[in-house]
């Protein structure tokens, strides 16, 4: 059953890898035919915008530079009748016949009457007259020189440049500029590609066909201005951009990958797929036929020594899967002896690392109790009695080796015997426990506590005879906990509490401050994810450790 399960994977699996090749070849293909046509439609495209760019833009500037000049003094000589009108066509035939781009020039006085037109015809057009006197209040909002497109009843479509004579701010008549669209076809009519200029409202000035133009505004279809669009069944590119405030161009071309030629590329890749599976079939079949056998010993093999470790391999089949059996099995003795090497290691480097850090902590503890003893002792030997049967329990039990690690309950019952000593040598020392009863089970080193209460006595009591020392023990969420030691003896500055905070992150050494350090390095041992932090809340001082369950 094995075997036959190996066996269809296995064939399973090399269809798949030959359909996922067979789906690459075709993904490439299908790439390379559409980034060719889609590189070489842009450069025409871009080619065919940059022709029109230079032209329209070249031209349209040269208008407006003229109109604009002659406006500030020849056509207003001309209106208040210090020039004559052979001046005016002089002026307007010699400048036009320089220009690629042909057009008709119009000067109206304040009150929207003709005064001059190089074409009679516009002397008649009431509709086009009235049109003007809607664009002339326009001129000082937006620009200089203002460009709208006009279509006469003839449907021919106009460009309108139009500015003021004399003061922009009361002007004495205006002058106009009018562009046939046709003089744009008729100029560009050898461009590859075919083109729209229109206005911000899509209105047309001039198209090199009428493909994307409808209604009887004759504006441009939205669709044309996407990128990549279909239309009848085709597939088109477009480009667009700005000729000049008012104008926007836009380029398009039919894509070059017609359906009938990608229907005879589909036939071959679809002819080259049969192929190539067929070929993964056959081939499929023979090379599980011949690893099954293999497999299945190296899988029986394998199952024998998930419940044996010390099992190893045994696999003589002649090919591939002998070597790798043989590869395990050095591999296996490998892990095995670097097993037990690191298992000693880090018994030896935990037992030196305890030993290191109580080393540290018993001399400094005897020390700071002794001191007391011997302050008592001045006093009254009842006391010092007390206080020495106290400090011999303390001292047996945190020199006592057989039991290094030990209950919070039990500990605790040690800690309140340093307390008591501490409350006899201060009168006005008092203390308070707050212990949850889910912690007291808890494994801690000995006296782990034990320097945090040292630090909050010898710094507490330089602001405050009346110290108050808190620890609280709580259960936080399930299996893990909290401790705090907290003291009244005046906060410490947040300057020095950050950078306790910051040594204690790092394991950097403290000063005076090592208890810290010690203690934390001694419950890291136990609880390689336990965290100390330094806080201040308001005149309190309050360290706080947090573990994980044992």
């Amino acid at each position: 059953m094995k075997r036959q399960l190996f066996q269809e994977n296995l064939r399973k699996e090399i269809l798949i890898y030959s359909a996922i090749f067979i789906a690459v070849i075709i993904l490439i293909l299908s790439f390379i035919l559409s980034a060719f046509n889609g590189i070489s439609i842009n450069m025409q495209l871009d080619n065919t915008e940059q022709v029109v760019q230079d032209f329209i833009s070249k031209n349209i500037k040269q208008y407006e530079e003229q109109l604009t000049q002659n406006s500030k003094r020849l056509y207003l000589d001309y209106l208040n009748e210090t020039v004559s009108e052979s001046n005016i066509y002089s002026n307007y035939y010699t400048f036009n016949s320089q220009q690629d781009l042909k057009s008709e020039l119009l000067i109206l006085d304040e009150s929207m009457n003709l005064k001059f037109s190089s074409n009679s015809r516009w002397n008649k057009d009431g509709i086009f007259l009235n049109f003007l006197s809607i664009i002339t209040p326009k001129i000082d909002e937006e620009t200089e020189v203002v460009q709208r497109l006009y279509v006469d009843k003839d449907r021919e479509h106009y460009l309108l440049l139009m500015t003021t004579i004399g003061n922009p701010l009361s002007p004495e008549g205006y002058s106009v500029q009018v562009i046939n669209g046709k003089e744009v076809i008729s100029n560009l009519n050898q461009l590859q590609n075919q083109y729209i200029i229109s206005d911000k409202f899509d209105n047309v000035f001039a198209s090199s066909s009428n493909l994307f133009i409808s209604g009887n505004l004759e504006k441009v279809e939205g669709t044309v201005f996407k990128n990549r669009f279909n239309y009848h069944d085709d597939l088109y590119y477009s480009e667009r951009s700005s000729l000049t405030p008012n104008l926007s161009l836009t380029v398009y071309q039919r894509s070059i990958m017609y359906p009938s030629f990608l229907k005879i590329s589909g036939s071959i890749v679809a002819l080259l797929s049969f192929l190539l599976i067929a070929f993964a079939l056959s081939f499929s079949k023979r090379i599980s036929l011949r690893n099954a056998k293999s497999v299945e010993l190296l899988t029986k093999e394998m199952e024998v020594l998930k419940g044996n470790p010390n099992h190893r391999l045994s696999i003589q089949t002649n090919d591939e899967f002998e070597l790798v059996s043989k590869r395990i099995n050095i591999m296996l003795e490998e892990l095995s002896n670097a097993h037990q090497n690191n298992i000693s290691l880090l018994q030896e480097n935990l037992l030196a690392e305890r030993k290191k850090l109580e080393a540290q902590f018993n001399p400094h503890f005897l020390y700071n109790t002794l001191e007391v003893i011997r302050a008592s002792i001045i006093f009254d030997r009842e006391i010092a009695n007390q206080l020495i049967l106290r400090l011999t329990k303390i001292l047996r039990y945190s020199i006592n080796e057989e039991n290094t690690e030990v209950t919070f309950e039990t500990d605790l019952t040690y800690l309140i015997e340093y307390l008591e000593i501490s409350k006899i040598r201060f009168q006005d020392f008092s203390y308070i426990l707050d212990i949850n009863e889910e912690t007291l089970k808890l494994p801690v080193p000995k006296l782990f506590l034990l320097p945090l209460i040292e630090n909050s006595l010898k710094y507490g009591f330089q602001n405050r005879p009346d110290l108050q020392i808190t620890i609280i023990s709580k259960k936080i969420e399930d299996n893990y906990y909290q401790f705090q030691v907290m003291d009244n003896g005046s906060a410490l500055e947040e300057r020095k509490s950050q950078e306790i905070n910051d040594s204690l992150q790092n394991n950097l050494p403290m000063g005076n401050h090592h208890g810290l350090l010690n203690s934390k390095k001694r419950l890291q041992l136990m609880y390689p994810k336990a965290k100390f932090e330094l806080k201040i809340r308001e005149e309190y001082t309050v360290v706080e450790i947090e573990i994980g369950g044992a």
